[in-house]
């Protein structure tokens, strides 16, 4: 259970089975670390209010959906509202208004659509959002009104402080002052919608044509146009988001059959080409790679003259619309900037010649290790056909991501909703005292060290799958995947601890940093040098995680095949790749190239797939029930889905390569090794196959 500086004793060959829990200490940090999460979960639930999020705010600073108590500044003026309107309901008029039916929040004035987002729009809380327009008729239904204790007037019988509903009850000159938009009610143009708990535009054609005909619209200053502009500020986005959300549930068969299913199958089609055609893909990648560079070095030759006598910007024609030779009958058209372009064909063909000449002698060198780079690729194949099952690994690692990011999700919602509303002036906002910014900031770093953990723990139990066929392929147990997820739960989780959170603070440092930067907007535009520094700090932080990524992916691996400690499977790792530098880089670049070209092709085939079902009758004839507005998101959506699953098959291909070339680099490095690499990576250094592992069938 050795820490950071502890000697490893120096293992056997081959995969170890006889073991000890690593790093310990970690393990047990790792698990009072969640207890703090669970402790700050319980907290948030049990006194956050989630309704702060889920209702709307009304502009008098009151929440709907719910009670509510009256403001210090409202209290004066409520309490002479009711002394003055003796017909009020005095109770209303001093305690707070109770919303708890009044749920969705409706915004009065629509002039002020358009600058709501800057300025906060006049707005209160309602049973249902109004749907009684004032082209069918001037009364209380077709108008709402701001709330009766704060309007302003008095005398109105049988209406309670926070009625928004009493346009009838008004004097006449009152009414024609609604009627224009000047309050205390404002008329309802067009019906509305609640969308979140907010009362959201929805015209209907025989809405606008009724209004555009009612004499009414000329009576509010407005006109047509006006308030068409109005209103789209407000339900354009709406409307176009709505469309698209039916055409994906129109297209729900469409993203079934082109996405999950095409994706799952393409993928699994990829992989087995890779195990059979990885060796000529790559080096038609090579080759083609060297008549490129070839061809661009021959190209600009020509262009400069140094080739044949095709100059740039020279040509032979018979009128010339440039500068001509003086004298010539038959004039040769010749451009003026002939000659310098010329020249930057001809320095283009000197760089093109030495990049060609470096690729082709670094091809050369390359020669073995590209060799060694394809069996990889191929023994990889073999062991992911020697235990199918892997290729369903991530699936634990995502749905675990997946229910606790849901519960770092709630626990946030409840979080942010702790705090205490505060009103400054027409203002509403919600203040967190210190207790729960530091609780906000733990949860934050639990969420990157967990998350990190979870992809650890993926890797290892992978990466401990992979290596049993490469270590122990005659004696492979009969379900190596359940013997890896045993070993790296019973011995390694502290192991995986430790290299999450090294990551996991690199990660909180990034985030502090982005604040900072945030904060620090104006003083880096006055000044240079500290805005420079700033994205030099914000880099190097972003490259060092890369960095740590890539060492705890291979920390992982060595821990799971040898089951060392974390810190001297990471310097064993380190050790292993600068000594195998050029191999890793060939196996690598191979790789991730056809990994990475495989996801393009299984995106895309899916992707033409979806497009040619959206294209069919049924959902192109507008009488049809399925019709499409448009194929582009449902074609977009399947093109995600089928790269998500992609990616995640084939990360299961990528891992089995870094396991295949990592145990390939620890087996070359023990005395007269490799010993144990398949029949594929030894042919591929011109070695016979060591006696020391029989051959199984799948080699």
């Amino acid at each position: 259970m050795g820490l950071c500086g502890a000697d490893e004793p120096v293992s056997d060959q081959g995969l170890k089975e006889s073991r000890r829990c690593t790093d310990v200490l970690f393990c047990l940090i790792f698990a009072l670390f969640w207890v703090g999460m669970v402790i700050i979960g319980a907290t948030a639930l049990s006194e956050g209010d989630p309704n702060l999020l889920y209702y709307g705010f009304d502009s008098s600073g009151y929440l709907c959906g719910t009670g509510n108590k009256l403001w210090p500044s409202d209290a004066a003026n409520a309490t002479t509202n009711a002394t003055v309107n003796t017909t009020a309901t005095a109770t209303g008029a001093t305690s707070g208004p109770s919303f708890s039916s009044r749920k969705v929040l409706y915004y009065l004035d629509v002039k002020e659509y358009q600058t709501m987002a800057l300025i906060p729009a006049k707005s209160v809380c309602m049973d249902a959002c109004p749907t009684k327009t004032i082209s069918e008729g001037l009364s209380a239904s077709s108008f709402v009104c701001t709330y009766y204790g704060k309007s302003g007037i008095t005398g109105l019988s049988g209406v309670d402080a926070w009625d928004v509903q009493y346009y009838d009850k008004l004097s006449a000159s009152q009414k024609l002052s609604s009627l224009v938009m000047a309050g205390p009610c404002y008329p309802v143009f067009v019906g509305y919608s609640p969308i979140l708990n907010r009362c959201v535009p929805r015209p209907s054609d025989a809405q606008l044509s009724a209004l555009t005909a009612s004499a009414d619209l000329a009576s509010t200053g407005l006109d047509s146009a006006q308030l068409t502009t109005a209103l789209n500020a407000m339900s354009g986005n709406r409307d176009l988001l709505q469309d698209y959300l039916e055409d994906l549930i129109k297209a729900w068969v469409v993203i079934v059959v082109a996405g999950f299913l095409g994706g799952l199958i393409f993928s699994i089609i990829w992989m087995f080409f890779l195990r059979y055609f990885s060796g000529c893909m790559a080096w038609v990648t090579v080759l083609m790679t060297n008549l490129i560079l070839i061809a661009l070095t021959v190209y600009c030759g020509m262009k400069a003259g140094l080739i044949g006598d095709d100059t740039v910007g020279v040509s032979y024609i018979t009128a010339s619309t440039n500068t001509t030779l003086s004298g010539a009958s038959a004039s040769l058209g010749v451009d003026t900037g002939a000659s310098e372009d010329a020249a930057v064909f001809e320095i283009a063909t000197y760089i093109m010649a030495a990049l060609t000449v470096l690729a082709f002698l670094f091809t050369l060198l390359m020669i073995r290790r590209i060799m060694i780079a394809v069996a990889c690729l191929k023994v990889a194949s073999q062991a992911i056909a020697a235990m199918p099952m892997i290729l369903f690994m991530p699936a634990l690692p995502m749905l675990m991501n997946v229910v606790f990011l849901a519960w770092s999700a709630l626990v946030a919602v409840f979080l942010y909703a702790s705090g205490t509303v505060t009103k400054t002036g027409d203002n509403v906002s919600i203040k967190w005292d210190e207790t729960l910014q530091y609780m906000s900031l733990y949860h934050l770093f639990g969420i990157f060290w967990t998350t990190q953990f979870i992809a650890g723990f993926g890797i290892m139990v992978t990466a401990g799958s992979i290596a049993t066929f490469y270590w122990n392929r005659a004696k492979m147990p009969a379900n190596p995947i359940r013997a890896s997820l045993a070993r790296t739960t019973k011995y390694h989780l502290g192991s995986i601890a430790l290299g999450s959170f090294i990551v996991a603070v690199v990660q909180f440092v990034r985030v502090m940093l982005e604040y900072i930067d945030s904060k620090t907007k104006r003083i880096q535009e006055g000044n240079p040098l500290v805005k420079y520094l700033m994205c030099c700090v914000k880099y190097c932080m972003w490259y060092l995680e890369k960095v740590l990524k890539f060492i705890n992916r291979n920390a992982y691996i060595l821990v799971a095949v040898k089951g060392y400690s974390y810190c001297y499977s990471a310097f064993e790792a380190v050790k292993l790749i600068v000594l195998n530098a050029l191999r890793m880089a060939a196996v690598n670049t191979v790789g991730d190239f056809l990994t990475w070209l495989g996801k393009l092709v299984v995106a895309g085939i899916c992707g033409f797939i979806a497009f040619l079902l959206c294209d069919t009758d049924m959902y192109t004839d507008p009488t049809s029930s399925s019709y499409l507005t448009s194929p582009l998101l449902p074609v977009i959506v399947v093109i995600f889905i089928a790269y998500c699953e992609a990616d995640v098959f084939l990360s299961v291909y990528e891992m089995a390569v870094d396991t295949i070339l990592l145990s390939f680099c620890e087996d070359c490095g023990a005395s007269g090794g490799p010993h144990y690499a398949p029949p594929l990576l030894m042919s591929a250094l011109g070695k016979t196959a060591d006696p020391k592992v029989k051959p199984s069938q799948k080699d």
